[in-house]
């Protein structure tokens, strides 16, 4: 019968169709299988990593803190390293006027000490010889410690300094760093220079100690002291006041 021939053939046709599906539907059954395996695999090593990134950071924050020490260390040695150190600016640059005979025989006469200092080494400052007015500085190792002390004293108390008719300047030998640092307050402490019932001062390696009435403080960071000088000490009419501020000549 022709229906029954249609009805087989639909059948398998449809038979077909069933398969092709089941055969793609294993097809995709196989390639999901093979993804999350893939995902899993992804999963475990970025767990992997992760764990290696956080002990890295670990790593990397316990360096960062041993450099951080280590820099100190440094910087307080080459500090002690410098206490006997002085530093001197003006000096004219004759033949033989950075020697140790010069410099003791410099610093006995404008100081007016009793006897010359003991030098142990002197030179100029690192750099081209400079023709015109700027001057290289004279670096000084004294062999006491009590002298440089007592030399830095007088250089501050004396001050302004003359030889042979020039302006010089003795001051420490401070490293870069604590020498900017200290550098930083300059501004300030020329706000406060001659301000009565005032008493500052700038203590070694860069901390600004002010006395205002019964009130004592310290600060390290130069914007809040400006703050506190500019709210607490200085008037309103009176900030735009400029004050000349020489070199930084402090004991440490």
């Amino acid at each position: 019968m022709p229906w029954q021939k249609t009805s087989g053939f639909l059948k398998s046709e449809l038979q077909a169709v069933k398969n092709e599906i089941q055969s793609c539907t294993a097809a995709l059954h196989g390639e999901v299988d093979q993804v999350r395996a893939e995902v899993k695999e992804v999963q475990d090593g970025l767990s992997t990593w992760s764990d290696e990134v956080i002990s890295l950071q670990s790593t990397v924050t316990d360096l960062k803190k041993e450099l951080v020490e280590l820099r100190e260390k440094s910087e307080d040695m080459e500090g002690r390293m410098r206490r006997c150190n002085i530093r001197i600016l003006g000096v004219p640059e004759t033949p033989g006027s950075s020697s140790p005979v010069a410099v003791a025989k410099l610093l006995a006469q404008v100081l007016q000490l009793e006897k010359e200092p003991m030098i142990d080494r002197s030179h100029r400052g690192l750099g081209k010889r400079n023709t015109g007015d700027r001057l290289r500085v004279i670096i000084a190792k004294l062999h006491y410690h009590q002298e440089c002390v007592e030399i830095l004293r007088r250089a501050r108390s004396r001050a302004p300094l003359h030889f042979n008719g020039e302006p010089v300047t003795i001051f420490p030998d401070y490293t870069v760093s604590v020498a900017r640092a200290r550098a930083a307050f300059t501004e300030i402490r020329g706000l406060l220079r001659g301000r009565e019932g005032v008493r500052y001062g700038l203590l070694f390696p860069a901390r600004l100690r002010i006395t205002h009435g019964s009130e004592d403080k310290e600060f390290t960071d130069p914007g809040k002291a400006m703050d506190y000088v500019k709210k607490k000490i200085i008037p309103t009419s009176d900030e735009g006041r400029t004050v000349w501020m020489p070199g930084d000549c402090s004991l440490r």
